[in-house]
């Protein structure tokens, strides 16, 4: 089956991005892949958002990639929240996906969203559509406007697929 690829630049997906995404499967008949990128270098400013929005449960992505960059990084406990929050959010997403009759797969995976939404894309290639939703606003305000433009041209020259780009 064809799959739709939301790619999430951060650590907390856009309701408003994951619904059109929905609505694009339903309407073509496809199945959502969620892919979350979590950069590591502003894993300072996810813990800052994260710690403002509630108190974190732990939960079983201990495991993950993004755990392991962190852990690996002495900040096992950055690790940790940051991976909770962001399983937390997706866990939401994947239950409003499963009332609207979409089928839903969930991948995360720290590192520079140029390169990894490429490499998914050429490694997954039954998606037939990119959408990348790089609306985080705290990343957004660390990432300055000739860098966000650069990043966009290089994924959108390198994808072999079409690109959906929305920012909030």
């Amino acid at each position: 089956m064809e799959k739709v690829l939301l790619a999430i630049d951060g650590a907390t997906p856009d309701q408003k991005v994951f619904r059109y995404a929905i609505a694009l499967c339903k309407q073509i008949r496809a199945e959502l892949s969620i892919f979350q990128i979590i950069r590591p270098q502003y894993y300072r400013e996810y813990i800052k958002k994260i710690r403002k929005k509630a108190l974190l449960a732990r939960t079983y992505i201990e495991s993950s990639m993004v755990a392991a960059t962190f852990a690996e990084a002495g900040e096992h406990e950055t690790a940790l929240d940051i991976v909770a929050e962001a399983s937390k959010q997706i866990e939401h997403l994947l239950s409003e996906s499963k009332k609207e009759g979409v089928h839903c797969h969930f991948s995360i995976k720290s590192g520079n969203p140029e390169k990894e939404l490429i490499d998914y894309v050429n490694d997954h290639r039954d998606v037939v559509l990119t959408i990348f939703d790089a609306s985080d606003s705290d990343v957004n305000r660390i990432v300055n406007v000739s860098q966000k433009k650069n990043a966009l041209a290089k994924i959108k020259k390198d994808l072999p697929v079409p690109l959906v780009t929305v920012q909030s």
